[in-house]
């Protein structure tokens, strides 16, 4: 119960950071370093890994970078490691950008990663449009992974 209670806590907390960043948000610039800071620049590239093993529909790299609690909240509706790999075969990315990243490090094994996506390709027919992503990081026994992941569409 405490495990799944973290988890509502860092989802809502990754939520309201996102919230904020986006009341605050200006800057249109790329960036590839989010201040560096090497955990920044690992989670920014397992997050890059991550797209990578999606858009190649790689399960097993899907599966070796996400937990098995992972749940995701995108314009398509809420979803599940499970769920993702069963539907994989309705996804087609083309091509994304992870624009000014920037990484919150909540605890010593939680890191929270939020940037805008330009995400080019469809699911199950529907085409993608921009969105305000976060990704919530976790590091279990010395291996970091994704266990959240939610979308918010760019006006």
């Amino acid at each position: 119960m405490k495990k799944n209670l973290a988890l509502v806590v860092i989802t809502f907390l990754a939520a309201a950071t996102l919230c904020i960043a986006q009341t605050g948000a200006t800057s249109k610039s790329k960036s590839n370093n989010a201040g560096g800071n090497s955990l920044d620049q690992m989670i920014m590239d397992r997050s890059k890994e991550t797209w990578e093993a999606y858009k190649s529909k790689n399960i097993v790299a899907i599966k070796a970078l996400t937990a098995e609690d992972y749940v995701a909240y995108t314009l398509t509706g809420p979803s599940n490691l499970q769920q993702d790999i069963a539907t994989i075969d309705k996804l087609t990315i083309e091509s994304y950008t992870l624009d000014d990243p920037k990484v919150s490090k909540a605890t010593k094994d939680v890191a929270i990663l939020r940037y805008k996506c330009d995400l080019k390709g469809s699911f199950d027919g529907k085409p993608f449009r921009p969105v305000y992503a976060t990704e919530v990081w976790v590091n279990r026994r010395g291996k970091w992974q994704i266990v959240s992941y939610t979308e918010t569409p760019v006006s």
